[in-house]
């Protein structure tokens, strides 16, 4: 049997994971959210200690898998469903069991794989568990979807306007040492895209102003260009092309969520101070 060429791959890989998103999050609503997001956390934790593994190292996994969706669940109970916030002193308490866990695993170097257990968290589990917030943005608004949808939308423009505006004009290296190919024209390029659809989504997204959407669509950019040069950095830092095999042409979890892993606290808190 003839191997699939890889940009057909890609289409088709990249249009299944689409249409299973869009299922999710419109049609299984808030549970659908929570089953297709947690997975995808527990896989950003497992690849994220996959790398750490590669640099010699061996986090808590057990231990981090288990405070990572018990944070996800805890902050889902308490926003989606409106119950208490004791569904969250679990996961914050347990957050300290890392460093005696520790002192009964009798491996090399404790200290720092005490350090990578908390930054699996700090760098997948947080931000995962703050996409919560962004589909709920608040209690008048609920549970929303389509704004959603369009937040990840300006990452996705973003990306596509620099590769295009990279290809096209890209001769100033926006960071070379980190990733060679992305440019300054491609960042400006991505931006502008982006603002363009943050302006459109304005007239039909109407809970934030056309300003506060293009203010939004900065701070998503901006913060989703640095999402994308960390990840960069921490496969490069151990030699891998990409932070996992999930997506065939696509990579991993992790590879599929840079942007969106920095780009969603900077989010979160812009939201909470415009609604």
């Amino acid at each position: 049997m003839k191997k699939m060429p890889d940009l057909l791959l890609r289409i088709v890989v990249g249009f299944a994971v689409f249409g299973i998103f869009l299922s999710a999050i419109f049609l299984g609503k808030e549970i659908g959210f929570m089953i297709l997001f947690g997975a995808a956390l527990l896989l950003g934790l497992k690849e994220f200690y996959d790398l750490i593994d590669m640099g010699g190292f061996k986090p808590q996994r057990l231990t981090g898998y288990l405070l990572g969706i018990s944070l996800f669940l805890g902050n889902g109970m308490m926003t989606f469903f409106g119950h208490s916030e004791k569904y969250l002193l679990f996961p914050l308490l347990c957050l300290f069991l890392i460093l005696p866990i520790e002192l009964y695993r009798n491996r090399q170097d404790p200290f720092t794989n005490i350090a990578h257990g908390f930054l699996g968290l700090i760098y997948v589990a947080v931000p995962v568990t703050l996409l919560i917030n962004i589909v709920h943005p608040n209690d008048e608004i609920g549970y929303n979807p389509l704004f959603f949808a369009a937040f990840l939308q300006l990452i996705l423009a973003s990306d596509s306007g620099a590769y295009l505006a990279g290809s096209a004009f890209g001769k100033h290296k926006l960071f070379e040492r980190i990733s060679p190919k992305k440019s300054w024209e491609g960042a400006i390029g991505g931006l502008l895209m982006s603002m363009a659809f943050a302006i459109g989504f304005s007239f039909f997204i109407d809970f934030l102003t056309i300003w506060e959407w293009i203010g939004l669509c900065v701070v998503t950019v901006v913060a989703g260009i640095y999402g994308d040069l960390v990840e960069s950095l921490l496969k490069r830092n151990v030699g891998a092309k990409d932070s996992g095999k999930l997506l065939p042409g696509h990579g991993g979890a992790l590879d599929r969520l840079d942007s969106i892993i920095l780009a969603t606290p900077f989010a979160f808190v812009y939201l909470k101070l415009f609604l």
